[in-house]
């Protein structure tokens, strides 16, 4: 092969790989003195990280004080939730096999009927409506949030006759706004119970006091407590109380099985 003769033929082809084939190389150098720390470095990390992710996250010791902490926790866990979820006694209940709205009526009746008898020979007066709607609730969840919060209303009266309370100005029960929307209650649901009571101080304060005290197993819970002297005239004083009757929905310890497996 003639190599004058293809260099002649080719020389212009040739001459533009040979600068392409420098360009590339000067290329790769600049690259190499910019970039090359950075990417050595980067190599290390990764080979750390890859190190890092062959070891156990946890040791065996660890997971087991982890999963004794995790019981301990559940069970503090229930015992505060016992507390706050609230179970109404059997009479302020629905049952099975009646009628929500006739069931509703009858303890109502059966309710203020007696509370009107205790009260009046206590003397302690109370509004007749025991701050229950004016229109009868229809909906069986309504139905038994309402008869839930006349059971707190009898215990608290019962509570101010043991204290010597002498009147109850004002009952009002609200359910947690979300049970009227429809809309789902994923946490903490409340019903509240306003009381307002009027009269000489020493019962009022008798009554908070009660009111702290477990009995039948359970504690009236006091959302709000206010005291102030009262707007008639005399020495009585105004006592604003808020009571919740609370239920939790969605709380509680995580599913068995849902811990990380052993690393």
């Amino acid at each position: 092969m003639d190599l004058d003769a293809y260099w002649q033929e080719n020389k212009r082809f040739l001459v533009a790989v040979g600068a392409g084939v420098v360009l590339f190389l000067i290329g790769w150098m600049a690259i190499a003195s910019f970039f090359g720390d950075e990417l050595a470095s980067q190599r290390r990390r990764q080979k750390a990280l890859e190190a890092d992710l062959k070891q156990p996250l946890h040791s065996s010791s660890a997971l087991a004080a982890a999963r004794a902490e995790n019981e301990a926790l559940e069970q503090v866990f229930g015992e505060l939730a016992g507390r706050v979820e609230f179970a109404p006694r059997p009479e302020f209940a629905l049952r099975p096999g009646d009628a929500a709205s006739s069931r509703y009526f009858g303890v109502v009746s059966d309710v203020r009927d007696d509370l009107l008898v205790r009260c009046g020979r206590a003397g302690l007066a109370f509004p007749d409506d025991l701050g229950l709607p004016k229109l009868a609730p229809t909906r069986e969840q309504e139905i038994a949030r309402y008869l839930e919060a006349l059971d707190v209303i009898e215990a608290t009266l019962q509570l101010g006759i043991e204290a010597g309370c002498e009147r109850v100005d004002r009952l009002r029960v609200e359910l947690d706004p979300r049970l009227r929307s429809n809309r789902p209650v994923e946490d903490l649901e409340k019903t509240l119970i306003e009381c307002r009571l009027v009269g000489a101080a020493p019962p009022l304060v008798a009554l908070l006091g009660l009111l702290q005290q477990e009995r039948d197993g359970r504690v009236i819970l006091v959302e709000r407590a206010e005291m102030q002297a009262a707007r008639s005239a005399g020495d009585d004083v105004r006592l604003d109380l808020v009571l919740a009757v609370a239920h939790l929905h969605g709380l509680g310890p995580a599913p068995a099985g849902s811990e990380g497996e052993d690393g």
